[in-house]
């Protein structure tokens, strides 16, 4: 049976099929119908045998059967049209009506069961027929529309005139966490804040009001099962009503990746300021005295001038060289894997090291999960600040803490306006620093998501601790970041 297109539903005349052998009764039936309903369109067929190939070719809403009828009678007929239509509405409005045929018709689930007479009856087979028919056109519809809604990948939620969830899709309970029962007749506030309630009442508002769009699109936080918040746009729109508010539809999409985009823009901006300062500020030293030297050297021909200007350029290219380290070492970490914390360090503190120092990992394993070229850098410009601002002998030690791991010194250790100052770009306490070294391990862990903080050690030295996950598991020394 071909099915209305929906957009045309709303405003299409109903369709009904009348079966009966009586052929002025089909005129006068047609007749009273079309003037009590106004927008009704009747198919009229004198035989059973033509009902099943009619409703294969055209679209019905209500089948109106005779009982009595030589090739086949109304209740036969009812189950040939159940067969292939088993939710079509089917009125039987017979002239032989007794309560045994009644009965039967009741129990074969007929729609509606009337008998034949005067203008009264036609009245009430036209109501009859209104109200099954309407009924099964909106069945259509609904099926047909959750099938949409079913077949797309974004979450997608209808809130009825109670303000209540009445249908939602798998995408929206993918991403709310909840089962679908625990959402169904539940309130928005259940995935939204206050503020985010007010906000859509707001925005419904606007659609229903004569003068108002049809859509609005807005932002809003999703509260899941979870605990997890879930930056969204949701596009809303009101559903179809004449006179009263029958309810509101509306499609989710996830702003997460926007966000962090906008985020990381920020950042990047951040950077680009710090940069500027940078190169305006620090560098104008290493220039300057670059340009002194080559004067005196030009005027004087004095060898330790020029080696003053080698110095300086070699110190300009650390600048620049570690500049570029601090741009990309800020991009977000995008493929981690496991790494040993301990061996890392060891391989990386080779180069510092002198046969006087002491170096130790105190736990086994000490294990992460993050880019390893990264973190090794981390490693390494931690304990090239031991090296610039400890002396030797010094001891070294690298161990696993609660929610991260730490590198610890026994050297003279930071004031506290020091640790204050530490991670900004270009500060330094060493009279051949760059100032860049400790401002590079904080984007590093910046960039995994991770957290770093500067204390006292034990041995009164420096402690730089690393957090990673706080809910990751620890296990035998081991740190497992998710």
């Amino acid at each position: 049976m071909s099915i209305d297109n929906p957009n045309r539903a709303a405003a299409s005349s109903i369709e009904v099929l009348h079966v009966d052998d009586d052929p002025a009764l089909l005129d006068l039936t047609e007749s009273f119908l079309e003037r009590e309903l106004g927008n009704v369109e009747i198919i009229t067929v004198a035989s059973p045998d033509e009902v099943l190939d009619t409703l294969d070719e055209q679209s019905v809403h209500c089948v109106v059967s005779d009982y009595e009828m030589p090739q086949m009678d109304g209740l036969e007929l009812l189950d040939a049209v159940r067969d292939h239509y088993a939710d079509l509405p089917f009125i039987l409005y017979t002239g032989k009506g007794s309560e045994e045929i009644a009965a039967q018709a009741i129990n074969a689930g007929v729609t509606g069961y009337l008998q034949k007479g005067g203008p009264d009856q036609h009245r009430r087979l036209a109501n009859r027929v209104k109200h099954a028919a309407t009924e099964y056109r909106a069945q259509i519809e609904s099926e047909r529309y959750s099938t949409v809604l079913r077949a797309l990948d974004y979450p997608i939620y209808v809130v009825n005139d109670e303000a209540e969830f009445e249908y939602v899709n798998e995408a929206f309970l993918d991403l709310v966490g909840y089962d679908r029962d625990e959402v169904i007749g539940s309130l928005p506030g259940k995935i939204k804040t206050d503020e985010g309630v007010r906000r859509a009442n707001d925005m419904l508002a606007t659609i229903v009001s004569s003068t108002g769009p049809e859509t609005q699109q807005f932002r809003v936080n999703i509260h899941t099962k979870d605990g997890d918040i879930v930056p969204c746009y949701d596009h809303m729109a009101a559903l179809p009503f004449d006179d009263e508010f029958r309810g509101s539809v509306g499609i989710l999409r996830d702003a997460t990746r926007e966000q962090q985009q906008r985020e990381e823009l920020v950042r990047q901006n951040e950077r680009l300021d710090e940069f500027t300062s940078i190169v305006s500020h620090d560098l104008r030293t290493p220039l300057q005295n670059a340009k002194t030297a080559a004067e005196l050297a030009r005027a004087e021909g004095d060898a330790t001038h020029f080696e003053s200007l080698d110095r300086e350029h070699e110190r300009m290219e650390q600048m620049i060289d570690e500049l570029r380290t601090l741009a990309k070492e800020g991009e977000s970490v995008s493929e981690t894997g496991p790494v040993d914390v301990g061996a890392l360090a060891a391989e990386a503190w080779k180069p510092f090291g002198c046969p006087a120092d002491t170096f130790e990992v105190v736990d086994d394993e000490i294990t992460v999960s993050g880019e390893q070229s990264r973190v090794r850098r981390l490693l390494e410009n931690l304990l090239r600040n031991v090296d610039e601002h400890c002396g030797s002998p010094v001891t070294v030690t690298v161990g696993a803490s609660a929610d991260g791991f730490y590198v610890a010194d026994d050297g003279p250790g930071l004031s506290e306006a020091d640790r204050q100052q530490v991670f900004e770009a270009g500060y330094t306490t060493a009279t051949d620093g760059t100032g860049f070294g400790l401002a590079i391990v904080e984007r590093i862990v910046d960039a995994h998501g991770w957290d770093i903080s500067v204390g006292d050690s034990a041995s009164g030295g420096v402690r730089f601790d690393v957090t990673v996950d706080p809910a990751a598991p620890v296990t035998d020394g081991a740190v497992v970041s998710s």
